[in-house]
């Protein structure tokens, strides 16, 4: 999406691929009794890394909101806000700051807060792009 919008581009070509691709991980990875996304899987099967990594939390979100914002479906607000309720609730530290890496299924937090491949861009960013998308519905 954010190339097709750079390249002055239309994502109306691509609709069904941006749907399709998010389905495919509601299907096989989401958590829909708590919110977030799963680890990974094999395809087409259920996800059998059950931990919930940070960046794929993120990742999510964002995607969230753009699936919203094309598609006007509210579904991919629900998906938005009940996996940025996880994130609130599980990944972030309120008391030292930053997410953590990682949260097991059984609910441990685990891996550091920083590293050279988690540091302050998918996290960071998806805030970033997050509220300015929901800045654009306000006005």
């Amino acid at each position: 999406m954010d190339a097709c919008n750079a390249a002055n581009v239309s994502n109306y070509p691509f609709f069904d691929l941006y749907r399709t691709l998010f389905n495919y991980s509601l299907k096989y990875g989401y958590d829909e009794a708590n919110g977030g996304f799963y680890d990974s899987g094999p395809f087409n099967r259920p996800a059998d890394r059950r931990s919930k990594v940070w960046w794929v939390q993120s990742e999510a979100i964002v995607s969230a909101l753009y699936m919203n914002c094309l598609t006007k479906n509210s579904k991919y607000l629900s998906i938005f806000e009940k996996t940025a309720d996880y994130i609130e609730k599980n990944m972030v530290d309120w008391e030292n700051g930053e997410w953590h890496a990682n949260i097991t299924p059984d609910g441990k937090r685990q891996g550091d807060k920083a590293n050279p491949w988690k540091a302050g861009y998918h996290n960071g960013r998806a805030m970033i792009e997050c509220l300015e998308i929901l800045k654009q519905w306000k006005n």
